[in-house]
C-alpha cells in the first residue's frame, strides 16, 4: 500500500508542476517557445489550492525587506494564492486567502507597507487587506488565511491601482464613483479610508498612479493618475483628493478598448496596449507609444508592432525594457532604449500558451518584473504560475563626472570619468536647446576613450548631453549619465522646437478633403519657420521625400484634396527654420477617413472586422465578438456567460434624422436562466438616464426578483429562458426623432446559475444621419499649398 502512496504521490508531483528547464539553441524550454528566458519552475492552479473552476488571473509580487525573501501572490476564482520563490527552481506554495465573497475570474492584488490589497468583480467583495509579514514564519504550509481587514466603501472593482510614495490606493471599474477612480486612504494598511472620487470620465479599466517627476514642471511632485478609459488615455491630477482636475483626455485612430499602460520610469514617455484592436482590427499585436513632454497634450508618436496576431493585455517598464503579457504569445520583453524615436525591438519571449498566437483571451494574464533577482512571474488562465528567468541585460550603472567645455565656433569638448571594462564603448547623445528639452539624439558610438569632441554643436543655443555605455557585444546599454549642458559660440543650426500636428478631421463636404492643423513652432535661431506635411495609408510610414505632399507652409494649417472616400491618411508635420533649413524630426501622426455631407441612411454593425459603432461594455471587456453562433457574415456580439455580471453593449451616438420616424431592429438568440437573468434593451439621449423600449415581437419573460447584478426590479420584461434560433425585433424610435441617442443591450445575471448567455447580430437603425460618399482627386503632389503640375 505504501508503495502505490508513494508512486501516486509522485506522479501528482509531475502533473502539478514542471521543474527547471532552460531554453535551449532551438528556442525551446520544454513544450513552451522561448528565447533568452529559461523556465525556472511552473506552478499548476491544483498545486498551489486551486479548486474546480478556479483559473488563473492577475500577479504581483512582494520582497520582504527584513528577510530579503521574494513572493508570488496569483490570483485566481475563488481566493489568492501566496508561493515563496526566494529559490525560484523550488518554490514554496505557503496558503490561500478565499475570496470575501463569490467566484470571479477578475481579481486584482498590488502591494503597500507589507500588505496586499486585492479586489474582484464579485458582487460585495470590497478590498480584502492581507498581512503578508504572517508568510514569514509558516511551518507547516499551505494554510488558509484570513484577511487583516476588509474595506467595503465599494461592491466589485475591476483593477486596483497603488502609489507607493503616497499611501493611497485607486480601486477602478466599481459600482461608485461612475466607475472612475475610486481613492482610499491606505497609510495605515488596517485601517483604510475613503479619500475621494474621480468621475468626470466616466469607467476606468486600469491606471497607474505616480508622484511625478517627469519634463512638464507644471505638475512636478503632483500625484497624477494615467487612465486607461475604454478610448482614451485620461490623465488627472489627483493631488487634492476632494478637487481632483482632469487634465488631458487623448483619444487615437483604431481604438477599440483602451486596457492598460505603463510610464517609463522618467515618465516622459507611457506604452499603452488596446485589448479589442486586434481582433477588430484585424492586425497584429499593436502597442502604443506616447510622448508625455506636455501632459495637457499628450501625443501619439508611433507604435510597436509585435510578430504575431496575438491580442495584449497588462504591461509593466523596469529600466529599459517593457514587459508585455500578451495572452496566447506569452510574455514578449522589448527593449524600450530608443523610444524617444519609437524604435522599440524585443530581445526575449516565453509562450505559455504553445497551440496558437490567435487573438482570443487564452495564455497569459499579467507578469511582475521588479524583483531585486532579476526573477520574473508570469500568470496564466489555465497554466497557473510561471517562474521565468530572462537572460538579457544588467542594469549597470551610469557613467559619471560628465564634464563640458565649449571650445570656439560650433565646438563643444566632452570628458568624463572612464569606467570601461574590456571590450565596452561609449554613446554620446545630444539634446538641442539643452535638457529640459529633453530631445536627445544618439551623436556618436564605438567610442573607446572617455573623451569625446561634438564639432557639430549649434552655436547661441544651450546644448545637453549624457553619455552611456554599451557591451562588448553591442547589446546592452547601461543608464545614461546626468544630462549636462553648455553654450559656444558659431552658426544657429537648431531645429525649432515642434509638438507635432494637433488635428486631422474630415471636411464632410460633397468633394473629398482632409483638414490638417497644427500649434506654431518655436524657433531657436529665426522666427522664420515654415512647415512640411508628409502622408500615407500606412501608420507605419517614415516621412521623407516620396510621402511629401505639402512644402514650405507658412500657415499652421493645410487642406488636403487629393483623397479618397473611405481610405484611412495618416499624416505627420514637420518645422523648418528658413534661416539655416533645420527641420524637426517629431513622430507624432494623426489620421482620420474622407466623408461627404451627413445624409438620410441606415446605421448598421454586425460585429465583423472594420465594423465601427460599438463602444463596448462598462465593465471589463463585457460582451465578446463570437464566431460560433452567427446569423450572417463570420462573428456576432456575444455577452459571455458569467454569474453576477452586468455586461452591457453600448453603441456610439446615432443621430436621427429630423422629420422621419426611424426603427431599430436586431437578430438574436439565447439561452439565459429563466426569469433569474434576463437582457435588456434600453433607450439614452444622455448617455445617464436610460429607458426601456417596447419590442416586436415582445419580450418573451420577466423577472422574477430583484436579486440580478443590474438590480433590474421583479417583473421588468426581458430576453429569458432559451431560444436558440435566430429571431428578428424591431423597436420605433420615432419618439426619439432629431435627437442624439445611444442604445444598450444590458445582460444581467445574479450569482448562482448562468447558462450560455445572450447573442445579437445585424443591428440596424433605420433614418439616421450617415456620411455620404464624397468625391476624390487623382494624387498630386503640392508645394506650399498649391498643385504642382
Amino acid at each position: 500500500m505504501k508503495k502505490i502512496f508513494l508512486f501516486l504521490l509522485l506522479i501528482n508531483n509531475y502533473v502539478l508542476s514542471h521543474p527547471y528547464t532552460p531554453c535551449d539553441e532551438n528556442g525551446m524550454a520544454d513544450i513552451y517557445p522561448c528565447e533568452n528566458i529559461d523556465l525556472l519552475y511552473r506552478v499548476h492552479i491544483p498545486a498551489m489550492g486551486g479548486i474546480s473552476g478556479d483559473t488563473g488571473s492577475d500577479i504581483w509580487g512582494w520582497s520582504d525587506p527584513d528577510t530579503n525573501k521574494e513572493y508570488a501572490i496569483i490570483t485566481l476564482s475563488y481566493g489568492t494564492t501566496f508561493v515563496d520563490i526566494t529559490d525560484p527552481t523550488n518554490p514554496i506554495y505557503l496558503g490561500k486567502l478565499p475570496t470575501a465573497t463569490g467566484l470571479s475570474m477578475w481579481r486584482d492584488v498590488k502591494t503597500y507597507a507589507n500588505h496586499a490589497f486585492i479586489v474582484s468583480e464579485a458582487s460585495g467583495h470590497g478590498m480584502q487587506v492581507f498581512d503578508l509579514t504572517l508568510l514569514r514564519n509558516i511551518v507547516s504550509p499551505p494554510l488558509e488565511f484570513t484577511a487583516s481587514t476588509r474595506y467595503t466603501g465599494f461592491g466589485n472593482a475591476h483593477n486596483i491601482v497603488i502609489n507607493e510614495t503616497t499611501g493611497f490606493a485607486y480601486a477602478v471599474g466599481t459600482s461608485t464613483c461612475g466607475g472612475g477612480l475610486h481613492m482610499v486612504n491606505i497609510q495605515n494598511p488596517t485601517n483604510p479610508t475613503n479619500a475621494g472620487c474621480f468621475s468626470s470620465d466616466g469607467y476606468t479599466h486600469d491606471a497607474q498612479c505616480v508622484s511625478y517627476i517627469g519634463p512638464d514642471t507644471d505638475y512636478t511632485g503632483k500625484e497624477i493618475c494615467f487612465n486607461a478609459n475604454e478610448d482614451t488615455v485620461t490623465i488627472v491630477d489627483v493631488t487634492i483628493k476632494s478637487a481632483p482636475i482632469q487634465i488631458a483626455r487623448a483619444g487615437y485612430s483604431g481604438s477599440q478598448y483602451t486596457h492598460q499602460g505603463w510610464l517609463t520610469e522618467d515618465h516622459r514617455y507611457y506604452l499603452m496596449n488596446d485589448e479589442l484592436d486586434e481582433q477588430n482590427n484585424g492586425h497584429n499585436t499593436k502597442t502604443y507609444i506616447w510622448d508625455m513632454l506636455d501632459l495637457d497634450s499628450p501625443q501619439l508618436i508611433g507604435f510597436y508592432n509585435g510578430p504575431q496576431a496575438s491580442t495584449d493585455h497588462n504591461l509593466y517598464i523596469k529600466g529599459n525594457y517593457a514587459y508585455l503579457s500578451n495572452y496566447t504569445s506569452g510574455l514578449r520583453i522589448i527593449d524600450i532604449s530608443d523610444i524617444g524615436n519609437a524604435n522599440l525591438q524585443e530581445v526575449a519571449s516565453f509562450d505559455s500558451y504553445p497551440a496558437n498566437n490567435d487573438a482570443t483571451l487564452n495564455g497569459t494574464w499579467s507578469n511582475y518584473p521588479y524583483f531585486a533577482s532579476g526573477t520574473v512571474i508570469m500568470s496564466d488562465f489555465d497554466g497557473g504560475l510561471y517562474i521565468l528567468g530572462p537572460n538579457i541585460c544588467p542594469q549597470a550603472d551610469a557613467t559619471k563626472g560628465l564634464m563640458l567645455q565649449a571650445n570656439g565656433d560650433n565646438r563643444i569638448d566632452l570628458s568624463w570619468q572612464n569606467d570601461l571594462a574590456i571590450g565596452e564603448t561609449y554613446n554620446v547623445y545630444r539634446s538641442d536647446g539643452g535638457c529640459a528639452v529633453d530631445n536627445f539624439e544618439k551623436i556618436a558610438s564605438n567610442i573607446s576613450t572617455a573623451t569625446f569632441s561634438d564639432n557639430l554643436a549649434s552655436g547661441g543655443v544651450s546644448i545637453g548631453y549624457k553619455v552611456s555605455k554599451v557591451d562588448i557585444d553591442a547589446k546592452c546599454e547601461s543608464e545614461r549619465s546626468t544630462c549636462v549642458e553648455t553654450i559656444t559660440t558659431g552658426n544657429c543650426t537648431v531645429a525649432p522646437q515642434f509638438a507635432g500636428i494637433t488635428s486631422v478631421n474630415s471636411s464632410n463636404t460633397a468633394s473629398c478633403g482632409i483638414d490638417v492643423t497644427w500649434s506654431p513652432a518655436s524657433g531657436y535661431c529665426s522666427n522664420d519657420i515654415s512647415y512640411d506635411v508628409f502622408k500615407s495609408t500606412d501608420p507605419a510610414f517614415v516621412p521623407d521625400s516620396s510621402n511629401k505632399v505639402a512644402a514650405a507652409i507658412g500657415t499652421n494649417q493645410w487642406h488636403d484634396v487629393v483623397v479618397s472616400n473611405d481610405t484611412e491618411y495618416y499624416y505627420l508635420v514637420r518645422a523648418t527654420d528658413e534661416s539655416n533649413q533645420s527641420q524637426d524630426s517629431n513622430l507624432v501622426k494623426l489620421s482620420d477617413i474622407a466623408q461627404g455631407k451627413l445624409t438620410n441612411g441606415i446605421w448598421s454593425v454586425g460585429a465583423e472586422i472594420g465594423d465601427v459603432g460599438i463602444d463596448q461594455a462598462s465593465r471589463h471587456v463585457g460582451w465578446e465578438l463570437n464566431t460560433t453562433r452567427v446569423y450572417a457574415g463570420n462573428r456576432s456580439y456575444w455577452s459571455q456567460s458569467q454569474s453576477d455580471i452586468c455586461n452591457n453593449l453600448v453603441t456610439q451616438s446615432i443621430s436621427l434624422t429630423v422629420g422621419e420616424s426611424s426603427q431599430l431592429s436586431f437578430w438574436t438568440l439565447f439561452a439565459i436562466e429563466n426569469e433569474w437573468d434576463g437582457g435588456v434593451v434600453e433607450i439614452s439621449t444622455d448617455a445617464t438616464q436610460w429607458d426601456q423600449g417596447l419590442l416586436t415581437p415582445s419580450y418573451p419573460g420577466t423577472f422574477r426578483e430583484s436579486h440580478d447584478s443590474c438590480g433590474y426590479t421583479q417583473g421588468t420584461p426581458s430576453f429569458t429562458g432559451t431560444n436558440l434560433s435566430w429571431q428578428q425585433h424591431t423597436m420605433d424610435l420615432s419618439t426619439y426623432q432629431g435627437q442624439d441617442i445611444k442604445i444598450r443591450w444590458n445582460y444581467s445575471t445574479d450569482n448562482v446559475i448562468n447558462e450560455e448567455g445572450w447573442y445579437l447580430d445585424d443591428i440596424n437603425v433605420t433614418n439616421t444621419q450617415i456620411s455620404s460618399q464624397c468625391s476624390g482627386l487623382t494624387d498630386n503632389i503640392y508645394s506650399s499649398g498649391f498643385e504642382l503640375n
